[in-house]
């Protein structure tokens, strides 16, 4: 039986974490898969690894606290190196990301010799909730990332920052993670990237953003944008 990792970091998902694991995990053993869940915690004053910890007792769950580091990339990052296992999900703990669509993402791999899976919203079927993005949020949103994805870097793929994603463990063997997973969802385009130049498989997946059910977003969204057209812009110049 393959092993999977899920990669969580947080920061104040108190109201999200127990239920989204919960859910998770009942899905991945529908699939067959030995699932780990890594709670990557940047010590959230609400609480979230305390509550995270209580659920070690029936479900695997590691939580990992970081007192003089923050950031979602290296949280991430700090994950990865945490686990051992043949298959890896990065995905949000807001319920973004839909704990359902998990074994949807990781069909691809299961099933043929895909290495990198991303879940998408801008492929027939994808798409957004309301409350996460408007019309005219969502039009601009697919464009940029048209432009950056297909005609500035040349992917497969028409999303590149979704952060919901799943690989197999032994593309990062000749990756340099630690330059990868910096800053916040630029570490997407790059793991994407350097993935791609390398001649790893790649393919995309339509899902639909859900609707955060607890807490806010950290996301600060023009800042993001213009972080993540810069990465694009050196990567490509980094030929």
């Amino acid at each position: 039986m393959k092993s999977l990792s899920i990669i969580l970091p947080t920061y104040n998902e108190a109201g999200n974490i127990a239920n989204l694991i919960k859910t998770i995990y009942v899905e991945i053993k529908k699939i067959n898969l030995k699932p780990q869940f890594i709670v990557v915690d940047d010590n959230s004053p609400d609480g979230t690894a305390k509550i995270a910890s209580q659920l070690r007792k029936k479900l695997p769950v590691k939580v990992l606290i970081r007192k003089n580091e923050k950031g979602l990339a290296t949280a991430i990052l700090h994950g990865i190196k945490n686990s051992k296992s043949d298959l890896i999900v990065l995905m949000d703990a807001d319920f973004n990301h839909k704990p359902q669509d998990v074994p949807w993402l990781l069909q691809p791999i299961l099933k043929s010799k895909v290495d990198i899976v991303i879940g998408s919203r801008y492929i027939p079927g994808g798409g957004m909730h309301i409350t996460e993005a408007n019309k005219f949020q969502f039009f601009l949103s697919k464009n940029g990332n048209f432009f950056v994805n297909r005609i500035l870097l040349n992917l497969p793929v028409h999303e590149s920052l979704s952060g919901f994603v799943a690989f197999k463990r032994t593309i990062l063997d000749n990756l340099n993670v630690n330059k990868i997973f910096q800053g916040y969802g630029e570490y997407c385009i790059q793991l994407l990237y350097k993935s791609h130049r390398r001649g790893v498989k790649i393919v995309e997946v339509p899902v639909i953003y859900g609707r955060r059910r607890w807490g806010q977003s950290k996301s600060k969204l023009i800042k993001m944008a213009i972080n993540y057209f810069k990465t694009a812009v050196l990567l490509r110049l980094d030929r």
